[in-house]
């Protein structure tokens, strides 16, 4: 289905040209790289190439798929690409810009967008959950910070439907997973320089610390760094199980490894346990479907591997150097220590629990406005000095109610049933293994999102949703013999 006119193929063939996507791709990354810097001539020359390709009337789509893979890289990176002195400057923002002036002027054209069958639900479910949080600007107690969290859900839930719309095709989505594997590498390596070199980047909360004892890579701390890692983990883990080419299975493993040992380092007990459930559901959903034996056989070797891996590790005795730091955080019974003394961060995060539940109660089901949840933890009595509620689900419902909190609910249970569904029926291995790694990780974010102190603008959990999305377009696009066109 289509709203508005349809478009027209990018070339002869439907398809746009190596040449053509070569020359948009550099020069999406001259605009992002010097608006990244100097930010007025930056987006001169944006606008200066959009013009450009409006004029041409069919490279636009072209550019614009171009344009988000390498959005999706800057997302990940973050305020790392940011403007010097500057910090809420910084390329994913410019980019962002960029696509949605290039969107507007496609729109303007009388240009179609095209909505992939399959989509329709997910973005009536994403205009509800903006529309109200829109609405709850009226009776936030701070307009200017519900205003910010509704442009940051706007922005974020964009980036969201922007890909299963621009990567309903196979070519296009194997630019997407091999954009973001290569994002993943660039991760690993920056948390090498970190752990090794003592560098830290520019986004990190550790950049003023000496001896922190884990890395934070791209982001500004290990814990979102670790539920970066445990998002990502399924789709590794998955490729020694399922590929056929062997280079692919050993990368899959050594990035599965490296994954494992960063998330062990960082001390990240809820991603310690989404990496559980990631084991365990591909353990269940292998073992039960009947074509997919050899592929349990192979996941039990690799489970048994990790297992080999994190157990003695919990005891600062595994072959990845866990600091002891690491190894009390990872210590289970601690965190019940200090829920039943009332001191370190498992009270606190206990005692945010139930603040955000009376918040909730108080508010009537409305929710505080978006946005407004920290400021109505600071307004409470016994505020102990941590406003954020550190738990996504439960931000969702201080934030925007029940009314927000069900249209979320939905649109995670569409993802996990339109992935469970390819990962047991495709017939296409690419969509099988889309539907499995999309499964595996949003069942692993139940506890993962637990780790990070707000997931508004975490793009990591936007890009795994987008995925999850994309999924189920190709799924719907699957052509007579199963394959996805």
């Amino acid at each position: 289905m289509s709203v508005g006119a349809t478009t027209r193929p990018a070339g002869p063939s439907g398809g746009p040209g190596v040449r053509a996507v070569v020359l948009v791709l550099l020069a999406a990354v001259a605009a992002g790289a010097l608006a990244a810097y100097a930010p007025i001539p930056g987006i001169a020359l944006a606008v200066a190439l959009l013009v450009v390709a409006l004029l041409g009337g069919r490279t636009l789509p072209d550019l614009g798929r171009a344009a988000l893979v390498v959005t999706l890289v800057a997302a990940i990176i973050g305020p790392n690409l940011g403007l010097p002195g500057q910090p809420e400057i910084f390329a994913f923002r410019l980019f962002a810009v960029l696509i949605i002036l290039g969107l507007v002027a496609w729109l303007l054209m009388g240009r179609g967008i095209p909505v992939p069958d399959g989509l329709g639900l997910p973005m009536a479910l994403v205009a509800g959950w903006v529309g109200w949080a829109l609405a709850s600007v009226t009776w936030a107690a701070s307009t200017g910070d519900a205003v910010r969290w509704t442009v940051f859900l706007i922005i974020s839930t964009g980036l969201m439907l922007a890909i299963p719309i621009a990567a309903s095709r196979r070519r296009y989505v194997l630019w997407v997973l091999g954009a973001l594997g290569a994002t993943f590498v660039l991760a690993i390596l920056g948390a090498f320089a970190e752990i090794f070199l003592g560098v830290r980047f520019p986004a990190s909360a550790f950049t003023p610390r000496i001896g922190a004892f884990a890395a934070t890579s791209f982001f500004g701390n290990q814990n979102n760094f670790a539920t970066y890692l445990a998002l990502t983990l399924p789709y590794l883990l998955l490729l020694p199980v399922v590929a056929r080419d062997a280079r692919l299975r050993i990368a899959g493993a050594a990035g599965a490894v490296l994954a494992i040992g960063f998330i062990l380092v960082s001390g990240s007990k809820s991603n310690l346990v989404a990496v559980g459930i990631i084991l365990l559901g591909m353990l269940v959903v292998l073992g039960t479907d009947r074509s997919m034996r050899k592929a349990f056989i192979a996941s039990v070797v690799v489970v048994a591997a990790a297992l080999a891996l994190i157990i003695p590790s919990l005891f600062g005795a595994g072959i990845v150097p866990v600091p002891e730091q690491a190894v009390a955080k990872l210590n289970f019974g601690t965190l019940s220590d200090q829920v039943s003394s009332g001191q370190g961060s498992g009270a606190v995060r206990s005692t945010l629990l139930g603040k955000g539940i009376d918040l909730a109660i108080q508010s009537n089901g409305v929710g505080v406005g978006a946005g407004n949840a920290e400021n109505a933890v600071r307004a409470q009595a016994g505020y102990e000095g941590v406003a954020n509620l550190h738990n996504w689900t439960l931000e969702v419902l201080v934030d925007t109610g029940i009314v927000g909190l069900v249209l979320y609910i939905a649109l995670y249970l569409a993802m996990l049933v339109g992935n469970v569904r390819a990962a047991r029926t495709a017939r296409d291995p690419l969509l099988r293994y889309l539907g499995l790694g999309g499964m595996l990780a949003l069942l692993g974010f139940l506890t993962g999102s637990l780790a990070i102190s707000t997931s508004i603008a975490f793009a990591p959990m936007w890009i795994t949703f987008g995925l999850c999305l994309t999924t189920i377009v190709l799924a719907r696009r699957t052509g007579p013999d199963g394959r996805i066109p």
